[in-house]
């Protein structure tokens, strides 16, 4: 049982206690922008577009449906949990889970933090996000903020709405391999975040509809928005159709090229298992899935950008 001393810290108001994914859950975030969202309006999220967001918030999509990975993640995250409160809170605190919380001048943020940590006294002073990932090539050193973009944005989104200077992110790559990383967003972050996310709250109220974007999430819902084919033919813009062909020309050059580098990668690793640039990872030879077949070239993780900010302007 929680405490009531810890249903209302800081800026954020408790508005109930819901199991993740469950129906009440969802309801409670259909009018306003949750953690796990706010990537998506930056356009920073691999799994959704602004695009999708903005229909799935219009009731014109089911939620997003949940894969084999985020299961077994969400399985998990008691286990995590209990080992992080059990050994690595600091002397005379608690952590507590379970609650969904608005933020109190802005009730359309809203935050469901995985642990949240409470000093002696009952004050609200750090937080905890639980992930589960079956590859680190995107996370950087244990105990820096080297986390991918998207988790960034989560953690910077529940610390605006908790009013909590930083929070840990606690990970378990595999089985074995577990790391906490430190987030301590900028106030230029969070400004960006909640300018941003007020924005497409905006948009969504005014009915405007987001620009199309190249996420591939995009294309996949206007596909489930358009399933039927009606036999009808029709016209569309030279300036469109020059797009068309222009974008599949370079595709087909860009694909060649990427083949010649990747082939002569190959060459040079020889049987290397990693390529690196001085300090910077550059490839990986691994094998097929259920490691048949010979070893193929995959990219490491691209440099990462340090912050929200610079993520969202680009490179």
């Amino acid at each position: 049982m929680i405490s009531t001393t810890h249903l209302n810290p800081g800026p954020a108001v408790a508005i109930g206690e819901f199991p993740s994914g469950s129906p009440q859950w969802h309801a409670a975030r259909a009018s306003g922008l949750g953690g796990s969202e706010i990537s998506a309006v930056l356009g920073l999220s691999p799994w959704e577009s602004r695009f999708t967001l903005w229909w799935r918030k219009q009731d014109k999509l089911p939620p997003v449906r949940e894969n084999l990975y985020m299961l077994m993640g969400s399985l998990f995250e008691p286990v995590i949990f209990d080992h992080y409160r059990d050994n690595l809170l600091p002397p005379g605190h608690t952590m507590t889970s379970g609650i969904t919380y608005r933020h109190a001048e802005h009730p359309w943020m809203i935050a469901n933090p995985d642990g949240l940590i409470w000093d002696a006294n009952g004050n609200l002073v750090d937080g905890l996000e639980i992930k589960c990932a079956a590859r680190d090539d995107k996370w950087g050193t244990e105990g820096t903020d080297e986390i991918p973009i998207y988790y960034r944005t989560q953690v910077t989104w529940y610390c605006a709405v908790m009013g909590l200077p930083g929070m840990w992110v606690r990970v378990v790559f595999g089985v074995g391999d577990w790391r906490t990383y430190r987030v301590e967003p900028t106030a230029e972050e969070i400004e960006l975040l909640i300018a941003t996310g007020a924005q497409f709250m905006q948009d969504l109220a005014n009915d405007v509809e987001p620009d199309i974007d190249d996420h591939s999430a995009t294309y996949a819902v206007l596909r489930e928005l358009h399933p039927e084919i009606d036999g009808t033919t029709l016209q569309i813009s030279a300036d469109l159709a020059d797009r068309w062909w222009a974008a599949l020309g370079e595709a087909e050059t860009a694909e060649s090229q990427l083949m010649g580098v990747r082939s002569e990668l190959a060459k040079v690793m020889g049987e290397a298992w990693r390529a690196m640039c001085g300090e910077q990872k550059v490839a990986y030879r691994q094998r097929p899935p259920k490691g048949n077949g010979t070893p193929f070239v995959k990219s490491a993780a691209r440099p990462k950008f340090s912050t929200i900010t610079d993520a969202v302007k680009g490179p």
